[in-house]
């Protein structure tokens, strides 16, 4: 009968393990084709039913149907099972190594640490959205006088472009990812949250400081 045979020289299962996932004749705890230790599919030819699918799904046609004598006597398939189960049993585990016990001492510099790059984030949110806010007036043009006119139409105040502010403020938020990893602050561990609570603070320097240079120029004027 034919069986399938794996080419080790051409076998790459770091790129696929196509033959492993896809073989119709294996079952849960009876694999036709499993990865030994040296990387390798390797088939149970007395499990294989020869249906040559494997053949066709390598991409590295490291797979060929050969002729054997006819399946053994069940005693022998058990015995070349539990070979295979003691094998992957064998096989290391790769485990993640243990994490450090901290002292008190430095439990307390890390929670220090950690209050010390919060705020300096948000010292930095603020003073981005300060100066956002600053440059967002001076490019955005001379604001509307208050006049009968202006107020009617609802221009009153109104600088020539807005829309520039609103780019200056995006800028401010965006460029804050490269700031803190120039200043070495840890950014892996901010999540979504964090992200937009620079952002709305950002934001909020940003509006107030415009709003007042807004304002204190229509009062003076």
């Amino acid at each position: 009968m034919q069986v399938a045979h794996i080419r080790k020289e051409l076998c790459n299962t770091a790129m696929c393990n196509r033959c492993v996932k896809f073989c119709p004749a294996s079952r849960k705890n009876q694999p036709v084709i499993f990865i030994g230790r040296n990387k390798k599919a390797t088939v149970v030819e007395e499990l294989c039913n020869g249906c040559g699918k494997c053949v066709k799904i390598c991409p590295e046609k490291a797979i060929e149907m050969i002729t054997i004598p006819d399946k053994t006597p069940d005693t022998e398939i058990d015995t070349k099972i539990e070979d295979i189960e003691q094998e992957k049993e064998e096989a290391p585990k790769q485990t993640a190594p243990p994490k450090k016990k901290l002292t008190p001492e430095e439990k307390i510099a890390e929670k220090k640490s950690r209050h010390v790059e919060r705020i300096l984030r948000t010292g930095i949110a603020c003073g981005l959205g300060m100066i956002a806010g600053l440059v967002s007036f001076y490019m955005a043009g001379t604001p509307n006088p208050i006049t009968a006119e202006m107020i009617d139409a609802g221009l009153a105040g109104v600088q020539a472009t807005p829309i520039v502010g609103i780019l200056i403020l995006l800028v401010a938020i965006v460029i804050q990812k490269s700031l803190f990893m120039v200043l070495k602050i840890d950014v892996s561990k901010l999540g979504k949250k964090d992200w937009f609570y620079q952002g709305f603070i950002t934001f909020a320097t940003w509006y107030l400081s415009w709003t007042f240079m807004l304002s204190t120029s229509l009062l003076s004027a």
